[in-house]
């Protein structure tokens, strides 16, 4: 785990790049608190009670894509140390949870947004959501 990672050791570890006017040399704040990264929240479930999935599949070197857009950007999940993924089969707003275990960072990588990263927790990913006629997904 980098002590004070930077967007550039991100992407050298995802092997994903990001946008050209985004700073390689900038450094990823960890936190175990709420974010949000364009149209997805990645909430610590201990904060909204919320009963998260047991088990999961460790999350591979190429990543796990979380969410992916309409111009084919994704929110791409990537793990340096042991964190898991679980998907949750739903058509709402919940997409997965993913757990990360002591010692580990978790990054949460997109072409357009950068990267931020995740302390040792637990995670439910979810995808905003808009109230048009009808309640419906948003899209970055």
């Amino acid at each position: 785990m980098a002590q004070h990672p930077t967007l550039g050791h991100v992407t050298a570890l995802a092997g994903v790049d990001v946008l050209e006017h985004l700073d390689r040399q900038a450094t990823i704040p960890v936190s175990s608190g709420l974010q949000r990264q364009g149209d997805v929240g990645l909430i610590p479930v201990a904060l909204i009670g919320y009963d998260a999935p047991k088990g999961g599949e460790q999350v591979p070197a190429a990543g796990v894509p979380l969410v992916s857009s309409v111009d084919g950007h994704t929110h791409l999940l990537v793990a340096e140390g042991p964190v898991t993924w679980t998907p949750i089969e739903s058509d709402g707003p919940d997409v997965g949870c993913f757990t990360v275990h002591e010692n580990a960072t978790a990054y949460v990588l997109h072409p357009e947004h950068g990267a931020m990263g995740h302390a040792p927790g637990t995670y439910l990913v979810r995808r905003q959501t808009e109230q048009a006629d009808d309640q419906r997904l948003v899209t970055d």
